[in-house]
């Protein structure tokens, strides 16, 4: 109907693709509300495992996470859950961002950025796979439902650097090229689970979606209230006759179920322990990635690894951007979970998880 279409632009917001070297207008019409979508060339990846942490402090503890990992002092945030609590998390500069909205002269009222990937294509459940965005390629790999890496590339990927980054996200690599580039589309709304963005708790949408759902609110509020005195008298009886039902349903079938998944759980322990024994990467090794990796007008005054799993190393004369050498860092096979900081006399700090030597293919 007219009169419903007109009410969708009036409340609806606008929506852009943020790129960056190029804007692309998604819905131009609308309130003066916008929703940016900030393109997986602005955005760093991280995956938290929130799983052992109460659903209702989750989010924060992946926004702790964040601010941990960020080369930068203003993170903005967007989650795709996946199961159990494990979190595939793009993130980005706040600043950046608005900087560059202001300098393409885009005309804003209130603004809400969230990551692009979150709109783009639905989850898999296992595997890898290369998607095209407006700007560049991203690389995902999958298992059992979760997001576990992600990786942007300007062009596409060889396949020496495809293999590559499969094989440090712990997937079998298969020895062909590059998979060929799936187009992606950009979705009206996104396939993560919960909200998008560090900022928005608040997912606005088209009015078509808002009378149906204020409806069926509307009903619910009529019916909750005539039943919400005898339910609150019932509740404290029912939960007592459950709680007595479900002691004496405890009968040996059950505890050796319990018994079995204890069992599991300590065999996981011990395969983790046994895991972890497995040859480190060389002193050699990481010593000439790590040159590799210095920019030019830079030289390594400190070394250390406080841990044989974890490298921290001061750079002296580096006039790099510490997020551009983030990114370097992340791209190599040898490094994962980099983060920087910036010292006295312009030394920046760099540390960095060290990713452990896999068996050749074939091997168990």
């Amino acid at each position: 109907m007219p009169w419903v279409k007109r009410l969708q632009r009036r409340f609806s917001p606008r929506r852009i693709l943020l790129g960056k070297d190029s804007n692309l207008t998604l819905e131009s019409e609308g309130s003066d509300a916008l929703v940016c979508l900030v393109g997986r060339a602005l955005c760093l990846f991280v995956h938290v495992d929130a799983s052992r942490v109460p659903e209702k402090q989750q989010r924060d503890f992946v926004g702790l996470a964040v601010r941990r990992a960020a080369p930068f002092p203003d993170p903005e945030f967007g989650v795709a859950w996946g199961p159990d609590g494990r979190a595939a998390v793009w993130y980005w500069s706040r600043s950046r961002v608005e900087e560059l909205l202001s300098s393409r002269q885009v005309r804003v009222g209130k603004v809400r950025f969230e990551p692009e990937p979150l709109y783009v294509r639905s989850p898999h459940t296992t595997g890898a796979e290369l998607l095209a965005l407006h700007e560049g390629f991203e690389g995902r790999v999958w298992h059992e439902g979760s997001l576990t890496a992600s990786r942007w590339w300007p062009t596409l990927p060889t396949a020496e650097q495809w293999h590559s980054y499969v094989r440090a996200a712990g997937q079998v690599s298969p020895g062909v090229g590059a998979p060929a580039a799936v187009e992606s589309s950009t979705q009206a709304r996104p396939w993560g689970a919960r909200t998008g963005t560090g900022r928005a708790s608040l997912q606005l949408s088209g009015l078509e979606r808002h009378l149906p759902t204020a409806a069926l609110a509307a009903a619910l509020l009529v019916v909750t209230i005539a039943a919400v005195q005898t339910g609150s008298l019932l509740r404290s009886h029912l939960d007592t006759l459950q709680a007595e039902r479900a002691a004496e349903q405890l009968d040996d079938p059950l505890k050796r179920i319990l018994a079995a998944r204890e069992a599991a759980d300590g065999h996981r322990v011990a395969i983790d322990q046994l895991i972890a024994l497995r040859a480190p990467r060389s002193l050699i090794e990481l010593l000439a990635e790590a040159a590799r990796l210095v920019p030019g007008d830079a030289h390594i005054s400190q070394w250390s690894q406080p841990v044989p799993e974890r490298v921290e190393i001061t750079l002296s004369g580096a006039n790099a951007d510490p997020q551009s050498l983030v990114e370097t860092w992340e791209a190599s096979p040898y490094f994962e979970g980099v983060t920087t900081d910036v010292g006295r006399g312009g030394e920046i700090v760099i540390r960095a998880l060290i990713t452990p030597v896999l068996p050749p293919t074939g091997e168990t």
